[in-house]
Parts: C-alpha cells; structure tokens; sequence
C-alpha cells in the first residue's frame, strides 16, 4: 500500500507538472486512491471464486500480477484525476495523445495481469479484489475523460458505468482467471474508448466508437448476470443472491 502510494502520487503531481494543469486533478487522484483502497478492502468477492483458493501460499506473496496492478492504480487514478477534477484549459494535442497512451499502457497490463493469473494463479486475495475494482474505475474513467474534455456529450458514460458494472460483477474462476475472449473483448471496450482521445479523430468516428464500447459493455453485463443467474440456481441460491 505505501508503495502504491507513493508511485501514484509521483506520476499524478509529474503529469500536472508537465502539462500545467494545477493541484485539482493530482489531489482528486489520491482520493480516487483512498477509495479504490477502501472498496478493496471491504468488497466480497464474486460468486465462482473459491475460498481454498484465498488460503493458497501464492496469495500471501507480492506477485508479478501485484507489481502490474500498482502500476495500473497508479494510471487509472492519474486519468481518473483529471476526469473527476479536469484543469479547465482547452486539451491540447500533446495532452491527449499522452492520455491515449498512457490508457492505452494500463488496457495492455491489465490484459497482461488477467494473463497472470490464468497461468500462475499467483495474487494476493487483497491485491485480486484491488485489480478488480482498479478495472472497473479504469472503465468509468475512460468514459469520463471524452465528456469531460468536450470530445463527446454526457451519453458516452453509458460505456463507463457498463464497463464498470463488467469488472465487479463477473465471477472469476478459481485462479482469479477469465476465459480468453473476455480478456480481449474487454481490452477492446477499453481501446475504442481511448480511440476517442485521439486528436485527429472526426466527430462521427468519436460517436461511432464510443457507441461499439457501449455495446460491448451490454454484452458482458448481460454475459456476467446469466453466469452469476445460472451459478445460483446450479448452487440451490435464490436468484436475488446471484
């Protein structure tokens, strides 16, 4: 946690540096952190996910999978800093080639962390439900940053409550893993949405990407509550406790 702390502070206050942005956006971004590290530790995990999996030795180590997280914490309060506090100047086309991409960095590790975790198993149980609630922030806040720059209107935070709504409520297997097209179709929501940041993108092709995010994000919520429907029933559980 100090070591998430620090870095996230480092790269918020750094980046406001370098673009002029002020102390608003660093400071909503350790907040974003205060929280992130607070539904963590509070959140049950989802249904799917065994307990004997908790008690594994791999799970009281820090892993690779934990150091990719930390540094995903770091990005998503980064942007979702300037999402909630945005600095009231006009985006520049440095600036938002520099959200683009940093977005960009954190999609891939997440993908890479999911990747982990199908392979090793290897999380910490505080760190599984820190990268779960950093993806569903991730998403909220990608859809944030279109409205709050002036690229696209309030609509578009349709595919960040979705994409939030996909990462906390899909059940994981027993290794904190997901099947492979949900790794990718995820990371896809999240690229068309960063797509939209892009400087030169016209209007039209900003409407049309974030509305493929939107569907997207229908898709897997309506994948996830099937699952979690049809586990409950396999399990003998009222369907309102899927």
């Amino acid at each position: 946690i100090p070591l998430t702390v620090l870095v996230t502070a480092a790269v918020s206050f750094i980046y406001a540096v370098a673009f002029g942005l002020g102390t608003a956006p660093p400071t909503a971004s350790m907040a974003i952190l205060v929280v992130l590290f607070v539904l963590s530790a509070i959140v049950p995990r989802p249904h799917g996910q065994g307990s004997d999996a908790a008690t594994s030795p791999a799970r009281n180590k820090l892993t690779t999978g934990t150091r990719f997280t930390i540094v995903r914490v770091a990005i998503a309060c980064m942007l979702g800093g300037l999402a909630v506090l945005p600095a009231g100047i006009p985006p520049t086309e440095a600036l938002l080639w520099s959200l683009a991409a940093f977005g960009l960095g954190a999609a891939l590790l997440e993908a890479t962390d999911n990747w982990l975790a199908r392979i090793t198993g290897s999380v910490s149980s505080f760190s599984e439900r820190l990268s779960v609630m950093t993806g569903s922030f991730f998403a909220l806040v990608l859809a944030l940053l279109p409205m709050q720059l002036g690229l696209l209107g309030p609509w578009v935070i349709a595919a960040g409550i979705l994409g939030f709504a996909d990462s906390a409520i899909t059940p994981r297997g027993e290794r904190g893993e997901m099947p492979p097209w949900q790794i990718w179709s995820r990371l896809a929501l999240r690229a068309l949405l960063l797509a939209v940041l892009i400087p030169w993108m016209p209007g039209w092709a900003r409407i049309t990407l974030a509305g493929l995010a939107i569907l997207i994000g229908l898709g897997h919520v309506f994948l996830a509550l099937r699952t979690r429907i049809d586990t409950a029933k396999r399990q003998n559980r009222p369907i309102s406790d899927a």
